[in-house]
């Protein structure tokens, strides 16, 4: 038996935005597991080296930040001073780049699995087998240098956005939430991406934002939970905890893996419902789920009926 979701009729519906949620949580009760192996050979190992590698540069490689000169607080634009001095500080460390790095390809890595696999199975015209772990790395390994520079470039211009004005960057980061997606699927330029973009989000910005804002607050109130349970067995062994962290970097490793782990189970559902909005709203502009519809008719064999010649005392077929 085949899974649901799996060609590219499934996926180019108009939804509305409890339809959108309803199709994320049914896409992973049924992809749990052939996405799951992808996930854990693609991605797990990433973040694991990530985790050891920040660590490493937390305790080996750290940011010294300038210290604030006598009486700097209480003048005017002191405060303003020591936020500049700050930033220096960030940028002229190579364990803030290096760490920029790192994160960056983790997540890259992220967005190109999932993605991927989703594709894989939105280009297909009829239903087979969910895509192999082969497949899936096939295509973020054509793809990862493209999207790794696309992924700075973007984080640039939504940086700037936001330093110049708060709202346009606001604005901005919405509007590219679809680009990767976008890039995959259809496999276009920057230039086409970002423009693509903006034709999608057109008269759907507040939809998307909402549909960001809901998963973002999931994501934290799941967070917000594991860390009040993390609290509660922990209790009173933290005091031991710190200075175990602190006399050994591996109990920092140990922590660090723990929280990689959270985030490649609780950033899947965000991409996902991303994904489900870029398919709603390409079938709202271009009807592309209704064109592959009418392409189907005539394609699939007529039920043959059981017997052909009735007799009299038969009651027929109804």
């Amino acid at each position: 038996m085949h899974l649901p979701y799996n060609q590219a009729s499934d996926f180019y519906h108009e939804r509305d935005f409890g339809q959108k949620i309803s199709a994320t949580l049914e896409f992973i009760g049924a992809h749990w597991r052939p996405l799951g192996r992808v996930l854990a050979y693609v991605i797990l190992p990433v973040l694991l080296v990530r985790s050891v590698l920040q660590v490493l540069i937390q305790r080996y490689l750290p940011v010294v930040f300038s210290r604030p000169a006598p009486g700097q607080l209480t003048s005017p634009g002191g405060a303003l001073d020591m936020q500049a001095g700050i930033w220096k500080s960030l940028f002229i460390s190579p364990a803030y780049w290096l760490g920029s790095l790192i994160g960056s390809i983790s997540l890259i890595l992220l967005i190109l699995s999932m993605y991927g696999y989703v594709t894989l199975l939105a280009q297909r015209r009829a239903p087979g087998p969910p895509p192999a772990v082969a497949e899936v790395w096939a295509v973020v390994r054509s793809k990862f240098v493209g999207a790794f520079l696309s992924l700075w470039v973007v984080g640039l211009l939504v940086g700037v956005s936001f330093l110049l004005l708060l709202v346009p960057g606001f604005y901005l980061g919405v509007v590219l939430s679809l680009f990767f997606i976008i890039q995959l699927n259809e496999g276009s330029g920057f230039g086409a991406t970002f423009s693509r973009c903006w034709l999608l989000m057109r008269g759907k910005w507040w939809s998307t934002f909402g549909l960001i804002a809901i998963a973002l607050l999931l994501y934290y109130v799941v967070m917000a939970g594991i860390g009040g349970v993390a609290v509660l067995v922990s209790g009173g062994f933290s005091a031991m905890l710190q200075a175990a962290r602190t006399r050994s970097p591996l109990v920092s490793v140990v922590i660090a893996c723990i929280g990689s782990l959270s985030t490649l189970l609780l950033y899947p559902p965000l991409l996902l419902a991303l994904a489900f909005q870029y398919f709603n709203l390409v079938e709202r502009h271009e009807g592309t789920g209704l064109r592959l519809l009418v392409d189907t008719l005539g394609r699939t064999a007529a039920p043959q009926a059981r017997n052909a010649t009735y007799q009299p005392t038969d009651e027929g077929e109804y």
